[in-house]
């Protein structure tokens, strides 16, 4: 039996000029840019839909400093595990995504949180964070099996290969992780003299 497949109509798109908006009110921006400011960029990016995604991404980043910022004055007064739960299901409940739709909001994500480490193990920042982008790249993976809820779905094919995908970086994320104290001995206890 399969879970018919759920495609709400999708809102409209933001304008680059509420995106901006709303980095303004978030104190990212000093203040918002004209019109002409906008067709600028946006001329200089590739239009208007690649302008609003940039901000919408930028807008993102903006709102998780801010989210940051809260939880660590909420932790500061004294606030545990249920008020940070709390806090934190807010961030699935304002992108809208319910049922199925959380499965793929969790999805995008997680391709941030890959794209950022795989970028960083580029720059060769180090074995945990090897580790940290192998496995980010695995679950990243098995959530993009988990959003497949019918057999017509054109990503249903895809199911074998994004599990070899996750099988293949979890193990080489394993492998980083079981020489992880053999690296950090020779890094740090090493460099402390008498040790």
């Amino acid at each position: 039996m399969s879970i018919p497949q759920q495609t709400p109509t999708p809102a409209p798109a933001p304008t680059a000029a509420d995106l901006s908006a709303a980095m303004a009110a978030l104190g990212a921006y000093a203040q918002v840019p004209t019109d002409a400011e906008l067709d600028e960029q946006a001329a200089s990016v590739g239009g208007e839909h690649v302008l609003a995604a940039v901000l919408a991404n930028a807008l993102y980043g903006a709102s998780i400093g801010a989210g940051m910022l809260a939880e660590g004055h909420m932790l500061a007064q004294g606030a545990g595990g249920r008020e940070m739960s709390l806090a934190r299901s807010q961030v699935i409940k304002a992108s809208g995504a319910d049922g199925p739709g959380v499965v793929g909001a969790l999805h995008w994500q997680a391709g941030q949180v890959q794209q950022l480490l795989k970028a960083m193990d580029a720059k060769g920042c180090g074995p945990v964070i090897a580790a940290a982008a192998r496995a980010s790249s695995a679950l990243l993976a098995l959530l993009a099996c988990s959003s497949v809820f019918d057999v017509e779905d054109e990503r249903a094919g895809q199911i074998p290969e994004q599990l070899e995908r996750a099988r293949t970086e979890l193990a080489e994320a394993l492998a980083e992780v079981d020489a992880l104290p053999a690296t950090a001995a020779a890094m740090f206890l090493g460099a402390v003299p008498g040790l």
